[in-house]
């Protein structure tokens, strides 16, 4: 268990071609954008997030998550109970994420205002 521990929090190390690959490696996606988004003001449990984003299969969110958390972008913290309770929340590194999707969101709004149906 312990070294399940461990391998969860060790930082990933990967040879990029060039930083925009290094960026999308790890924030890119269909899905890791839209996770950091959802809990960008708060944390939330595993159940909040799949509610905010209906179309991504459980499957999925767990590996995004996984992945997240090995980038040192969210943190997942366990609460005791009976059933345990989860949060992910934002480290201090993903926030640093943060404005940059928001720009990426003012852009869309601008550029492609047409194609949003909604934005949140």
């Amino acid at each position: 268990m312990e070294l399940l521990l461990k391998y969860r929090y060790m930082p990933k190390k990967r040879m990029y071609v060039c930083s925009i690959e290094a960026a999308m490696d790890v924030i890119g996606g269909k899905w890791k954008p839209h996770i950091l988004w959802k809990i960008k003001d708060a944390p939330l449990r595993f159940g909040a997030i799949q509610e905010k984003l209906p179309a991504i299969s459980q499957k999925m969110l767990t590996r995004q998550l996984r992945a997240l958390e090995a980038d040192r972008l969210i943190t997942r913290t366990e609460y005791p109970g009976m059933p345990p309770r989860v949060e992910y929340a934002l480290t201090e590194r993903g926030r640093t994420v943060i404005p940059i999707l928001s720009s990426l969101k003012d852009w869309a709004e601008e550029e492609l205002a047409g194609q949003i149906h909604e934005c949140v």
